[in-house]
């Protein structure tokens, strides 16, 4: 369930996280919620390994332990030769 929370924030500071949420593919509630999640989960004396987005995208990716070096490598030899 969703629920509706206006806050007034200083105007640089909205602009900012406005485009951290873009580069991050999320929306800026959805930042928020995850903000919110983490600080009350540390409040209940929870240890945090990961944050909440972390924890969403956790397997969605299935890695070859290649490391980003030879992956970039490969990008690069098959876009130039």
């Amino acid at each position: 369930m969703t629920s509706k929370l206006t806050l007034a924030l200083d105007k640089t500071v909205v602009e900012r996280a406005k485009k951290y949420a873009v580069q991050r593919n999320l929306s800026l509630s959805k930042l928020v919620e995850f903000f919110f999640s983490s600080l009350t989960t540390g409040a209940k004396g929870k240890s945090i390994t990961t944050s909440p987005i972390t924890a969403t995208l956790a397997g969605m990716v299935k890695s070859k332990n290649i490391r980003d070096k030879d992956i970039l490598a490969d990008a690069l030899i098959k876009k130039y030769l």
